[in-house]
């Protein structure tokens, strides 16, 4: 919150988010919501001791609002927006408002995810014979997503066939699965492991966003 004191006066300006020390962006799924998502403002001037209570004006926002809003509720104003559904990439952009009286302005920052969400899959040696695969979300997911990546490990002995199960938790954006083949026959009669070969996976779990496989290694 904002405290303003005017120059040669008694006004004080309140001006800020009514529950804590910062005003919270706003972020959208790509498929826009009915539902206005809200945000709780302080806007007042105190003079020798009296309230008055001071109606935000909104200056500007981005073009793809549905609705934007401040309305009194009580003794606090709401910030009340919802936003058309997304059909390209993460967009994001401003509210901004104004206090009469104070003049000074208030910026709402506001994001929309886009509508292709992406798992990228790495994989990495944490020490010889010790591979661990991740999978990475471009945004955090809706539901559990299981990830199946099949693989080789091999060595001039022979190779080791199977999968990495990878599961990323719903509101996460990474998954990881650990192998270790040290003590495995491989390993103990060959050396260690020469390399890996990773192949085209699996992913279900979220209808939500489209997912695109890309493979990093």
């Amino acid at each position: 919150m904002t405290v303003t004191r005017t120059t040669n006066s008694d006004s004080v300006y309140y001006w800020g988010a009514s529950d804590s020390d910062i005003v919270e962006d706003f972020v959208f799924s790509p498929k826009g919501d009915p539902k206005p998502l809200n945000r709780t403002l302080c806007s007042y001037v105190e003079v020798n001791g009296t309230k008055t209570l001071l109606q935000p004006e909104i200056v500007s926002g981005p073009s793809w609002l549905d609705y934007l809003i401040c309305f009194q509720y009580y003794d606090i104003y709401v910030l009340s927006v919802v936003a058309q559904d997304n059909t390209s990439s993460l967009r994001s952009g401003k509210i901004v408002l104004k206090q009469p009286g104070s003049n000074k302005t208030l910026t709402v920052g506001i994001t929309q995810n886009g509508i292709d969400n992406r798992i990228m899959i790495s994989m990495k040696e944490l020490y010889s014979n010790h591979p661990i695969f991740t999978a990475t979300t471009t945004y955090p997911v809706k539901k559990d997503i299981s990830c199946r990546i099949p693989y080789e490990a091999y060595n001039d002995g022979g190779k080791y066939e199977s999968s990495a199960s990878i599961t990323i938790p719903k509101g996460e954006t990474k998954g990881t699965y650990e192998m270790d083949y040290n003590g495995s026959p491989l390993v103990f009669y060959h050396g260690d492991i020469k390399g890996y070969k990773l192949y085209e996976g699996t992913i279900s779990g979220d209808g939500i966003y489209n997912y695109s496989f890309y493979r990093y290694w």
